[in-house]
């Protein structure tokens, strides 16, 4: 598809391409921080931000929780409580 295909799209559909690349990251940081295997200046470099802390100021921004306090109550030791 061709990017000006793609422009058209995302408008018709109502959204930016910065829209789904913002909500693609928040998915991708989610999956991450379930992960305990993946430490969290590993996690901001695979999504491409600049430093952990730009990171930190973006999950803090999308969850009002920084990624560590939010990977305490959704990681898989949380999910294992449940259980």
């Amino acid at each position: 598809m061709g990017a000006r295909t793609l422009q058209r799209r995302l408008t018709d559909a109502g959204i930016t391409f910065q829209q789904v690349v913002e909500e693609t990251r928040r998915e991708l940081a989610h999956h991450y921080l379930k992960q305990r295997s993946v430490e969290l200046s590993e996690a901001a470099f695979l999504l491409g931000f600049e430093d952990a802390n730009s990171f930190f100021r973006a999950f803090r921004a999308w969850e009002g929780t920084s990624p560590s306090e939010w990977r305490t109550r959704n990681g898989p030791a949380a999910t294992e409580a449940l259980r």
